[in-house]
């Protein structure tokens, strides 16, 4: 019964951190700036939030809007995991099993796998169609002639690569929801015994 117990524990204890810390790249890669904008047109460009500005004219731009839209599922599951795995290692701290716990964390583990797909969805087609308008010269033409603006520079984090290429992520909730199975599994398997 021990063994059982202490088997639930381990299970417990690495998918709690497991999740922590996926839950947490994720929410660090929703809120860091991705973009730096410089020149013309100067601010910053998060996923979950953005800034520009062009003088003291605060700029709207309505892709961005929809991709800090599209955001809030993600921020909303990754916290929901941050909480489960915290909940998951508190427990286990006191040497006690929450089946409750695993069966919460299960189907926001699974939900992972969604949202990291989404997110890079949501960077390709939204954020990154405005980092590829907002680069380059500004002109403008009126009855004066031809007024050159100035360009604008675009400075991407390291953060951006993790964003374009996904497997990295894809990985990382893979393995969260796989840990979270793993534990399901035991917890239904402690019960039918």
């Amino acid at each position: 019964m021990t063994s059982n117990k202490d088997n639930l524990l381990t299970y417990q204890f690495i998918t709690g951190c497991f999740t922590i810390f996926y839950s947490l790249t994720i929410l660090l890669l929703l809120i860091i700036p991705l973009y730096i904008v410089d020149g013309v047109v100067k601010g910053f460009i998060a996923f979950s939030f953005y800034q520009l500005k062009m003088g003291d004219t605060r700029i709207r731009m309505p892709e961005l809007e929809k991709a800090i839209s599209l955001s809030a599922p993600i921020i909303l599951n990754s916290l929901s995991l941050l909480v489960l795995g915290l909940n998951s290692v508190t427990y286990w701290v006191y040497r006690r099993h929450n089946p409750l716990l695993a069966r919460l964390m299960f189907p926001a583990s699974l939900a992972s796998i969604f949202s990291t797909i989404f997110s890079y969805m949501t960077h390709t087609v939204y954020i990154g169609r405005v980092v590829e308008s907002l680069a380059g010269e500004y002109v403008e033409t009126n009855s004066a002639g031809i007024l050159i603006l100035g360009s604008v520079t675009i400075e991407a984090s390291p953060l951006v690569s993790i964003m374009l290429s996904p497997l990295p992520l894809l990985i990382l909730s893979i393995l969260n929801a796989i840990f979270s199975t793993m534990w399901v599994l035991q917890v239904y398997s402690r019960l039918s015994s």
